[in-house]
């Protein structure tokens, strides 16, 4: 897929790279600018799905150790 860099240049300029060719988001069209955006809220969505991804596996850890440490409990 290709690579999107969003960035702003000295004149406060926001632009886009794909590629190797860098374009200025004032000269996008509203389709463009619409899919620029919805990349962005599927990039969001993404970290803050591994985010809670990391929540779950850690609670789920945590729950085992739990487990493991009342049976042991029991066992004594």
């Amino acid at each position: 897929m290709t690579e999107l860099d969003e960035s702003v240049t000295n004149e406060e300029e926001q632009s886009i790279t794909v590629g190797d060719k860098t374009y200025p988001v004032s000269e996008l069209s509203d389709e463009v600018k619409e899919m620029l955006s919805l990349h962005q809220q599927a990039v969001q969505m993404s970290v803050s799905a591994k985010r809670q991804a990391t929540i779950h596996d850690l609670a789920v850890s945590n729950i085992a150790s739990l487990i493991e440490k009342k049976l042991e409990e029991v066992e004594e």
